[in-house]
């Protein structure tokens, strides 16, 4: 196959056209906000501004960034790099996880270009994490680049998986439960392990990319409020859902 280094080049070369083909297929161009959108896709204030301080696309390449930087460092410092990168060094014909964990993450938002709606608040993205999987298995024909049917098929299940947290977080918020003793919770455990338990293939990398999509919706001085206040409850969440699952891990 081509080297995957130029693969995920290709890949977050083509993030704009991506972006407007998820857009003419899956909304309405007819109404005035979604002609927009299709004409400005990274408008931050195409996003929802009160949690992400860049558009979809500026955000999808700062967490690229952070994966190959700033994440490791996390995980050294809380002594899970070694676990975490032994569990992305599997490889998937003969490339490793870590790698094609690239791809998915530039690929995490696709969704986000197929499922925003208007309501109170601004835009909101209710199961695009879903469609981004959907999107990569059935259109956007990732083979072209180089990569194998199962590399696809991880890719995908990845950029899917990369909101499990995500969730956990919502229903926590909407509790008034997410505060830095939500990781530390027999609640936040039991959902870890079942998290475990349900996605057998990918629950390390759960962990991963909730921590790098976090990190990545704001610089920490000039970012949002609510954002840059949650996120040192994102990654207390982050690292105990990898302690819990990497505990009694195989790899």
């Amino acid at each position: 196959m081509r080297d995957i280094s130029k693969i995920v080049e290709d890949v977050e070369e083509q993030l704009p056209a991506f972006a407007r083909d998820v857009i003419r297929t899956h909304l309405d161009t007819a109404e005035t906000y979604n002609r927009t959108f299709l004409d400005q896709p990274d408008q931050r204030d195409q996003h929802q501004m009160q949690w992400h301080q860049w558009g979809i696309l500026t955000h999808t390449r700062v967490f690229l960034h952070l994966y190959e930087s700033i994440v490791p460092d996390r995980l050294k410092g809380w002594d899970l790099w070694e676990q975490t990168r032994a569990w992305l060094a599997q490889t998937i014909d003969d490339v490793e996880r870590w790698d094609l964990l690239k791809i998915a993450i530039l690929l995490h938002d696709i969704g986000k270009f197929g499922s925003r709606t208007v309501g109170s608040g601004g835009f909101h993205f209710a199961g695009h994490e879903k469609l981004s999987g959907e999107i990569i298995r059935n259109e956007l024909h990732l083979e072209r680049f180089g990569l194998s049917p199962d590399q696809v098929a991880y890719v995908a299940l990845a950029a899917q998986d990369h909101f499990v947290l995500a969730l956990a977080r919502k229903k926590a918020r909407q509790l008034g439960s997410f505060t830095l003793d939500f990781p530390r919770s027999k609640e936040f455990r039991e959902f870890a392990l079942n998290t475990q338990a349900s996605h057998p293939e990918d629950y390390v990398e759960i962990g991963v990319l909730f921590l790098g999509d976090s990190m990545a919706k704001a610089d920490p001085h000039e970012g949002p409020e609510k954002a840059v206040a949650q996120n040192p409850i994102n990654e207390a969440v982050a690292r105990a859902h990898l302690e819990i699952v990497l505990k009694d891990s195989p790899v």
